[in-house]
């Protein structure tokens, strides 16, 4: 579950409603700058993402996509408020997507895993993702090349899961406060060198650091990342405690095209998508400073 958030008017922000359209067709954006809540049918329900296109957005140019997972029981507008990266996008031309899940039992979700003992429901994420990426491509300049997930808790699976699943979608991915599942480790196949970025609290007690019942530990996801790119097997470490919290970073450099695994461990920290700060950075600028280096074929 997420933590409590006061929700923002967003047509504040210029939001605009979007009308759905039949099964398996995007609504149409724009192709203006702005925020807007696209609404499309897939796979016979109705899904619901919050875009954002920067200012700094230019026609002609392949333009990165970033897509951004609530938690269970999450969605995507309080997830923007809580992970805002509205200001980092204008900084460097990205777009940002915000997509809400789908119910089960009274509570949004994401479907992490492909069909069998992990899956949380029937419901097609992936498809759903894919869709979603198609769609904004539709409207705009996308660099498909350079389209990154991250996502807390839950949101975290469904990065891993594309990650493992459908690498072909993403460039690189992160977790914060989230966990790679069993089946992700076990079936993983991924076509091109994927860097991974993963923040994590010692005292989560929701997906504990150390590991729980359909999840290994975090620093053993980083150890599986770090082996699957051949990255250097001893990091670089490094140590801040001003920002709010003692925090250990781990950089395993030099992977296969240049890609690397970073891992920020929380002293004490709890399920939370994080304010404390390492050397000036919180949990969404180092996410989005490290998954921006990276396109499909490795470092940029």
């Amino acid at each position: 579950m997420t933590r409590s958030t006061t929700f923002v008017a967003l047509l504040a922000w210029g939001l605009i409603a979007a009308c759905g359209e039949p099964e398996d067709t995007g609504t149409p954006l724009t192709g203006e700058p702005g925020l807007f809540q696209l609404s499309f049918t897939h796979d016979g329900v109705q899904r619901e993402t919050v875009v954002y296109v920067p200012t700094s957005y230019a026609a002609g140019e392949g333009t990165p996509l970033m897509i951004n997972f609530h938690g269970f029981g999450g969605d995507g507008a309080q997830h923007l408020q809580w992970t805002d990266m509205r200001e980092l996008a204008e900084r460097d031309a990205v777009i940002v997507a915000y997509p809400t899940g789908t119910e089960l039992d009274g509570y949004t979700h994401w479907n992490s895993s492909l069909p069998g003992g992990d899956n949380k429901s029937e419901a097609d994420d992936f498809g759903f993702v894919a869709l979603l990426i198609e769609t904004v491509a539709a409207s705009y300049d996308l660099d498909t090349g350079r389209v990154y997930a991250v996502g807390y808790s839950n949101g975290g699976m469904m990065s891993f899961g594309l990650a493992c699943f459908e690498s072909g979608l993403v460039a690189a991915v992160g977790s914060v406060s989230g966990a790679m599942l069993d089946d992700a480790v076990a079936g993983c196949e991924t076509s091109h060198p994927t860097a991974v970025i993963t923040l994590h609290g010692t005292s989560d007690d929701t997906l504990p650091y150390d590991g729980g019942e359909g999840h290994p530990s975090a620093q053993d996801v980083v150890d599986f990342w770090v082996d699957l790119n051949q990255a250097a097997a001893e990091p670089v470490v490094g140590e801040d405690s001003s920002g709010g919290a003692t925090i250990h970073h781990a950089a395993y450099e030099g992977g296969t095209g240049g890609v690397a695994v970073h891992h920020y461990r929380y002293v004490d920290g709890g399920h939370v998508w994080f304010d404390d700060s390492y050397e000036g950075a919180d949990a969404t600028t180092l996410v989005w400073d490290f998954l921006t280096r990276f396109d499909q074929d490795g470092a940029l």
